[in-house]
């Protein structure tokens, strides 16, 4: 995903660039984490080639499923990736790969435990627009660029003034099953949302207890075939003893 990541700051003065994570766990631990870019026409045109620049087919080869590019009705032009997960294992193999150990999806981690009838989801880590675009730039990048475009969050602002703020747009979104509780600021579409502005760190928390309804339905079903048989061999005793 890093790929996805580092067009980002090839963005200058009057572009916007929008970046979404989302992470979906159902109660059966199977769920989807999804990224995407959306750039808006100044950006796209400064990027060129935004399949190449953004290495779908890196991604593609990785594991992910990449659709676009393609405009949406806000305007944007998205690439959107997806990564669909059986358990937490293969979801954090995908957190992984959002961002680098510097970069701004750090510390992501989804864990779950289950015992007989309860499963216990939590999804925990960070996501820090602290360095501003640095963040989305690995070592080779920031080197090409050099002193070439404003990285960080005091020049951003220095070259940008209140227009900074615009620049880029993090969101991440989680929903886990049951009602999680979160310390996420706000709530979309049932999932909790964390938009940490340019400079500012989010800790992202998220855990929710379930009853797992599936272990349930054998026991269940094997309790109403024993009481059947012990029904039946009652009713086989009475008639004999008549």
């Amino acid at each position: 995903m890093r790929g996805l990541l580092v067009a980002l700051i090839l963005i200058l003065s009057g572009c916007r660039a929008t970046v979404t994570t989302q992470v979906d766990v159902g109660a059966d631990g199977h769920g989807t984490v999804r990224a995407g870019v959306g750039l808006d026409d100044e950006a796209l045109q400064k990027v060129g080639d935004v399949a190449a620049e953004l290495r779908v087919d890196d991604l593609r080869q990785a594991g992910w499923t990449v659709e676009g590019p393609r405009k949406a009705d806000d305007g944007l032009t998205w690439v959107r990736a997806s990564w669909a997960f059986d358990d937490a294992e293969q979801a954090n193999r995908a957190l992984a790969q959002l961002s680098g150990p510097e970069g701004p999806f750090r510390d992501l981690e989804l864990v779950r435990t289950s015992s007989l009838l309860r499963s216990t989801t939590r999804l925990a880590g960070t996501v820090d627009l602290s360095r501003g675009l640095g963040g989305f730039a690995d070592a080779d990048l920031a080197a090409r660029v050099g002193d070439t475009l404003p990285l960080d969050v005091a020049r951003l602002r220095a070259e940008l003034g209140p227009e900074a703020d615009r620049v880029l747009q993090v969101r991440f979104e989680a929903s886990l099953p049951g009602s999680p509780e979160t310390n996420a600021p706000t709530r979309s579409g049932g999932r909790a949302v964390w938009a940490p502005a340019l400079g500012q760190q989010l800790r992202i928390d998220a855990s929710s207890d379930h009853l797992r309804l599936v272990p349930l339905v054998p026991a269940v079903v094997a309790a109403v075939l024993l009481l059947a048989v012990l029904c039946g061999l009652l009713i086989v005793r009475r008639r004999r003893r008549i």
